[in-house]
């Protein structure tokens, strides 16, 4: 078995399946599921984005045609955030023009439908095999540390609350969330009032950290009428 194998050699895998027809997800999640390799499915980005929040994934098999946001946008999206993770396109479209447009959104892999999980799974064991963290020009959000580094290489210690902020923003479509949203998920004790009332003065004091780097004092951006966007490409260590 290579994903076994892989494992054996790598550590334990985190993996997430988005697949919005419940059949081929199941069967997806429970073939790939053994010792060493945890597998969750998801059928869209939303949930994809909740699953995140719970826990870190190493390698995405994702759908392209998926309800909301698409497979391609949503690839996009997770490249960005996350440039070390591991992504799988899985999908019925078989032009050429499909798979350069796959590439372009950040796959690693692009596999057509129907699956043969032999080979998918030979796949994600090759990947998780050569997986390496990709170097960013822009913000690195390191989580477990709280730390967050600067384009030039200067390292910013920050709290945890600044650190969930940067997080779900730099994690959102566009990097933008309303401030009903942005508060909801950094409110895991239902405070909302005092969430909101300091999320102001949160807001500034990450400006003021940041403004060593090119932007730094804009990198976070009130949009009148909705809620702040993160204007600085960010990634993420989880």
């Amino acid at each position: 078995m290579p994903l076994k194998e892989a494992v054996a050699q790598t550590g334990p895998l985190d993996i997430i399946v988005v697949e919005d027809h419940d059949l081929v997800r199941l069967e997806l999640v429970d073939h790939l599921s053994g010792p060493g390799v945890q597998v969750r499915g998801a059928d869209d980005g939303e949930v994809l984005e909740t699953l995140l929040r719970q826990r870190h994934a190493d390698i995405l098999v994702v759908d392209l045609n998926l309800p909301g946001e698409d497979g391609l946008s949503l690839c996009r999206r997770m490249r960005h955030a996350f440039p070390e993770m591991g992504l799988v396109m899985l999908t019925a479209r078989v032009m050429p023009s499909d798979k350069t447009a796959g590439y372009q959104s950040g796959a690693d892999v692009y596999l057509t439908k129907p699956a043969n999980v032999d080979e998918l799974e030979a796949v994600i064991a090759n990947l998780a095999r050569r997986i390496r963290r990709r170097v960013s020009n822009g913000l690195q959000l390191d989580m477990p540390r709280q730390q967050l580094t600067l384009p030039a290489g200067a390292v910013i210690g920050l709290t945890l609350f600044e650190s969930r902020l940067l997080y779900e923003l730099a994690l959102a479509p566009e990097r933008k969330l309303s401030t009903e949203v942005l508060v909801q998920r950094l409110d895991p004790r239902q405070e909302l009032p005092r969430i909101r009332d300091n999320l102001p003065v949160t807001i500034s004091r990450l400006r003021q950290k940041m403004a060593a780097a090119p932007g730094g004092q804009e990198a976070i951006k009130a949009v009148r009428g909705f809620g702040y966007q993160l204007t600085l490409a960010t990634t993420v260590r989880a």
